[in-house]
């Protein structure tokens, strides 16, 4: 077993919106599934996402964190990849879990857009 801790940076953009820290299946892999393309959700003309992925799916997969949370999490040693995503199937980047363990890093999630843009996570 491997440990990591999970930051969600504290924003205004997004606030209210919980995340996802999906690491039970790899990104490709999800997007396969679920016939996705691309990262990002398409937005309606009022400015809001357009849902692409089910909270209940969201719910099996992943582990949900609210804006300022840190939250650490055990992981089997076959778990390699962790992304993170919206309530409304907006990605991040994946990244190697291993890599950030072996340089002592926790993984930090910050929020880009907002106003103009979807708001939607990026890990740093």
């Amino acid at each position: 077993m491997k440990m990591i801790k999970v930051t969600r940076k504290k924003k205004f953009a997004g606030a209210v919106m919980p995340y996802w820290i999906i690491c039970q299946e790899s990104k490709n892999d999800l997007m396969s599934r679920l016939e996705l393309k691309g990262d990002a959700c398409e937005m309606s003309e009022a400015g809001f996402p357009l849902p692409r992925i089910d909270i209940q799916e969201l719910d099996r997969i992943g582990t949900r964190i609210m804006n300022g949370q840190t939250i650490e999490l055990e992981l089997a040693d076959d778990i390699l990849t962790l992304f993170v995503s919206t309530m409304d199937g907006f990605f991040s980047d994946e990244i190697n879990i291993d890599e950030y363990i072996s340089m002592g890093k926790s993984v930090v999630i910050n929020t880009k857009g907002g106003f103009k843009d979807l708001s939607h996570p990026v890990i740093e």
